[in-house]
C-alpha cells in the first residue's frame, strides 16, 4: 500500500508525528474506497485507478481532500519544504481553489510571502470548510489569495473542533435551557428561597470539587477566595491582567503571579522505582518563551468567538479553558483557572441565566474520563518532546526541542465532547439533587415545626441525621435528638422522612442520602 496525505508527508519529511484517526492509503488491489480498522485506528483505502501523487505538493492537497487542514502538519512542514519548489508548483495553478488554500496556509503561518503577485480574479472560498469545522462567520479576506479566513483562531493560537455527528448532536442541546427544563418538572414545591439556596450551595460545591481535583486541601480562606471568583465569573472582560488577578485569588502566597511564567514547568508525581526517587512526568507545558504569544492569542480567539457568537457557547467555553490548561502559563493554580473559565466564558455568552451548572462536580465523579480527555493531548506532545529533568536546580525541566506547533494548533474536538458529557451529568446528578435535597430537607423541617420548638441550628444538624440515615436515627446519634424530642415524636418523624425519602427517589431516581455526606 502507498500512503497518500499527511501520512505519505510524515514519511516525506521525517516529521515524526502522531498519526491522525484515519490515515489514508492507496491499495494496488482495491477496485473501490473503503475503510478498514487498523489495530486502534482506521485506514482510507483509495482504489487503484486514483491518479498517483508522487509529489510531497500534490499530497498536501491530497490531504486537505481526504483528512482536512491539520494546522500542526502544515506548520511543520512548512519549517522544512524547498520554498522554491513549493513556490513553483502554486505558481502553475494559482486559481485553483487547492493551491490558494496551500499558498494562504503558508503566508499566514511562516509570516513570509511567496514570490508569487497577487490574484486579481477569482471568488473568494473559505479557508475551513463549514460542513466539517466549527467557523467564525465573518471571516478576514485576504486579497492576496482571495481566501477568507474563517479559522475561530489566529496564527499564535487557532484550536479546532471537527463536526463529528456526535458535536453536532450535543451541539443542538443549550445545556441552560436543559437545567432549567429539569427543574421545572420538581414543580410546585419550588420556591425562589429553594432555587436561591440550592445555587448557593452549588457554588460551593464547583469550588470544592474543583480543589479536589487537584488533590488539595486548601484552608477556607483560599476555598472562600475561589468561591468569590466563582460566583463573580462573567463580570469582568477576559484579559491577561484577569488572568493574573485570578491566579493571585487562587495560590497560596509564595506563588502568586506577577506575570505569566518565564521558567519551564511540567505535571508530574515524585515516586520510588528501586530504591531511588524519581518524577513521573504526565504532561509539560509550552515553552516558557512561547507562553505570551499563546495566551495572546488564547484571548483574541476568545474576542473572535464574543464578536461572531455563532459557534455555541459551551463549544467556545471548552476551547478557551482547554487551551488555557494545555499552555499552562502560570506556576500554579492552572487546573482550576482552566475550570473557572468554563464558567466565565458561559456567563459572558449567556449573561441572563440563573443557574451555575457544577461541571467539577461531575469532572471529580469521572476522573478516569477526564485523564483519557486530557492525555488525548498530552501523550502526543511529551511522546515527541525531548526533555530532561535538571535534578541540581531542583528538578526544573529542561526542553531541548521545538514542538511549539503541537500546542498552537491542537485539535480540541475530544475535549468538547467531554465538556457536553459533564454538563449533562451535572444537570442530571448535581442540579436536580441538590434541590431535591432540599426540597426533603424542608419538608422534614415543616414536620418537625409542627411538632417541636427546637433552635435551627439544631435542627438543621437533627435533619441532617435523619435524612443521612435514610429517615432512621441510629441509636448512636439518638441521644442527641433525645434532647429535644420524645421516642414517639422521633418515631413519627422517620416514618414522615422515610415516605419523603421514598417518593423523592422513585420520582427522580436519586441517591438523597448520599448527597448529605457531601454538606
Amino acid at each position: 500500500m502507498k500512503p497518500v496525505g499527511y501520512t505519505f508527508l510524515d514519511q516525506y519529511y521525517k516529521l515524526l508525528l502522531p498519526k491522525l484517526g484515519v490515515e489514508v492509503y492507496q491499495d494496488p488491489k482495491a477496485e473501490t474506497e473503503s475503510i478498514i480498522s487498523y489495530g486502534g485506528s482506521k485506514r482510507r483505502l483509495l482504489p487503484r485507478n486514483r491518479r498517483n501523487l508522487d509529489t510531497p505538493y500534490e499530497n498536501m492537497a491530497a490531504a486537505i481532500k481526504y483528512q482536512g487542514i491539520r494546522l500542526h502538519f502544515f506548520a511543520a512542514m512548512f519549517k522544512v519544504i524547498d520554498v522554491d519548489e513549493f513556490t513553483s508548483y502554486i505558481g502553475k495553478q494559482p486559481n485553483s481553489k487547492p493551491n490558494r488554500v496551500l499558498w494562504f496556509l503558508y503566508e499566514w503561518l511562516t509570516g513570509k510571502q511567496l514570490a508569487l503577485p497577487d490574484l486579481t480574479a477569482g471568488n473568494y472560498i473559505n479557508l475551513f470548510d463549514e460542513q466539517y469545522y466549527f467557523t467564525i462567520q465573518s471571516g478576514a479576506r485576504n486579497r492576496r489569495t482571495r481566501i477568507i479566513n474563517n479559522a475561530v483562531g489566529t496564527k499564535e493560537f487557532c484550536p479546532m473542533v471537527r463536526k463529528t455527528s456526535e458535536i453536532l448532536e450535543l451541539s443542538k442541546v443549550n445545556v441552560y435551557e436543559t437545567a432549567f427544563a429539569e427543574v421545572q418538572k420538581l414543580g410546585e414545591a419550588l420556591s425562589a428561597d429553594v432555587i436561591g439556596r440550592s445555587i448557593n450551595y452549588l457554588y460551593t460545591k464547583e469550588t470544592r470539587s474543583s480543589t479536589e481535583i487537584e488533590k488539595e486541601k486548601p484552608d477556607k480562606k483560599k476555598m472562600q477566595r475561589f468561591l468569590n471568583a466563582i460566583k463573580n465569573a462573567g463580570l469582568f472582560e477576559l484579559s491577561k491582567g484577569k488572568l493574573i488577578d485570578l491566579q493571585n485569588q487562587i495560590v497560596e502566597e509564595k506563588v502568586k503571579a506577577k506575570d505569566y511564567r518565564d521558567c519551564e514547568i511540567y505535571v508530574g508525581s515524585t515516586i520510588q522505582r528501586y530504591g531511588f526517587v524519581d518524577e513521573d512526568v504526565h504532561y509539560i507545558g509550552a515553552r516558557a518563551q512561547t507562553v505570551d504569544s499563546m495566551m495572546n492569542g488564547l484571548l483574541s480567539t476568545h474576542e473572535n468567538l464574543m464578536l461572531d457568537a455563532k459557534v455555541p457557547a459551551l463549544i467556545h467555553a471548552a476551547i478557551i479553558s482547554f487551551g488555557e490548561v494545555f499552555i499552562h502559563p502560570f506556576e500554579d493554580g492552572n487546573g482550576r483557572i482552566h475550570r473557572y473559565l468554563i464558567h466565565d466564558v458561559l456567563k459572558q455568552r449567556e449573561p441572563d441565566h440563573q443557574f451555575i451548572i457544577p461541571i467539577s462536580a461531575a469532572i471529580l465523579k469521572n476522573t478516569a474520563r477526564y485523564d483519557q480527555v486530557l492525555e488525548h493531548v498530552s501523550k502526543p506532545i511529551l511522546a515527541m518532546l525531548d526533555w530532561e529533568l535538571d535534578a541540581e536546580n531542583g528538578n526544573r525541566v529542561i526542553i531541548n526541542n521545538d514542538i511549539d506547533f503541537m500546542y498552537r494548533y491542537p485539535d480540541y474536538t475530544e475535549q468538547v465532547k467531554f465538556v457536553y458529557e459533564m454538563m449533562n451529568a451535572a444537570i442530571a446528578d448535581d442540579l436536580i439533587e441538590e434541590i431535591c435535597l432540599l426540597l426533603v430537607f424542608d419538608l422534614i423541617k415543616k414536620a418537625i415545626n409542627k411538632i417541636a420548638d427546637i433552635p435551627n441550628m439544631k435542627l438543621d444538624t437533627i435533619i441532617s441525621i435523619i435524612v443521612n440515615g435514610g429517615g432512621k436515627v441510629s441509636k448512636a446519634k439518638s441521644k442527641l435528638i433525645l434532647q429535644y424530642l420524645t421516642e414517639k415524636e422521633i418515631t413519627e418523624i422517620e416514618n414522615i422522612a422515610i415516605k419523603l425519602i421514598n417518593e423523592m427517589k422513585e420520582q427522580f431516581e436519586i441517591d438523597v442520602q448520599k448527597l448529605v455526606n457531601s454538606i
